[in-house]
């Protein structure tokens, strides 16, 4: 049996995520026209999905900000993995410590995540290469390539999923280039997730 298409993958995590509870994964503070917005975004059950329906287990998020998705990332962990699972985030700004303290096994590091010091911190926190890097950070070219370039050297993800591919030139710009480097194994899912106008993208390395 062949490996299944990436679009297939993405189908299956929505359909898996809109199952899961993520009534206390609310996306939090935003600069939009709503100050905050108290329920999950829909990506958050794609991204709950993809970590059930993949079986994952070892996840760095960079771009904490309130923590929804991370929250929701936890929730689709299989509660048989939690014990030996490894979920991580970083920030520069640390929001939303309460709800943070509902779950315990996500580890917080506050910083800026192309500082060696804190590439080093995040890296040893695993104890093995990560299923998932997950980058909502800035959105911005060189700095989402560069965190791409450190990570898939460090910890060798097996998937790698880029929120806002669709938000600016630069971002268009760097998914072009990811699109022609994967090929079969770059997918654009902002039609699965319902990010259509921001962009959700996903890669498969390995």
């Amino acid at each position: 049996m062949g490996i299944i298409s990436l679009k297939e993958v993405c189908e299956q995590a929505m359909n898996t995520g809109i199952n899961i509870d993520l009534s206390d994964c609310p996306y939090g503070e935003t600069t939009g026209p709503c100050a905050f917005i108290s329920r999950p975004a829909n990506y958050y059950f794609f991204l709950a999905g993809f970590v059930k329906s993949q079986g994952l287990t070892h996840i760095l998020e960079i771009g904490t900000n309130y923590g929804g998705s991370i929250m929701s990332i936890n929730k689709g962990v299989h509660k048989g993995d939690m014990a030996q699972s490894r979920l991580v985030t970083v920030d520069i700004i640390c929001k939303n410590k309460e709800g943070f303290s509902k779950y315990p096994h996500i580890r917080r590091i506050q910083g800026d995540s192309l500082d060696e010091e804190v590439v080093r911190n995040i890296t040893e926190s695993f104890d093995r290469e990560v299923d998932l890097l997950y980058i909502d950070s800035v959105h911005e070219y060189e700095h989402t390539r560069e965190n791409i370039k450190i990570y898939n050297g460090k910890l060798n993800p097996r998937y790698v999923i880029l929120d806002d591919i669709r938000q600016s030139e630069g971002m268009r710009k760097l998914w072009n280039e990811l699109t022609e480097a994967f090929r079969d194994d770059a997918f654009d899912a902002s039609d699965i997730s319902i990010r259509k106008g921001a962009g959700f993208g996903v890669i498969r390395r390995r």
